[in-house]
């Protein structure tokens, strides 16, 4: 079992991504939002007021979606979240990873 971990920039992307997850057989996701250093180092801090150009995207919120499944699953989940977001490799639009896990207990699986 792996935790897959999405930060979206653009929360119009959050629930086409939830939809594609629960396509793929996704039981559930835990949707946070979140604040990147570019805004708190650019909005909160003054002295790093010039650092928030260095952060694309650190002008709005990010979404973070926690799932967890099989590794197999996520591999194909990670696709569908790079189709829909646009290539995490662009400046700005976010990123996605998996982590390993030992134990995971009250995971949910949906009905077959």
């Amino acid at each position: 079992m792996v935790a897959l971990i999405c930060i979206l920039k653009d929360y119009r992307r959050v629930e086409e991504v939830l939809l594609a997850l629960l396509e793929l057989g996704v039981g559930g996701a835990t949707v946070l939002e979140g604040r990147g250093m570019g805004q708190i180092l650019g909005n909160e801090v003054p002295i790093f007021a010039g650092v928030r150009g260095m952060f694309p995207g650190s002008a709005s919120d990010s979404h973070v979606v926690l799932s967890v499944m099989d590794a197999a699953l996520a591999r194909t989940c990670l696709e569908q979240i790079e189709r829909i977001a646009g290539p995490l490799t662009s400046p700005g639009t976010g990123m996605a990873f998996t982590v390993p896990l030992g134990q995971v207990i009250g995971l949910c699986r949906p009905l077959d």
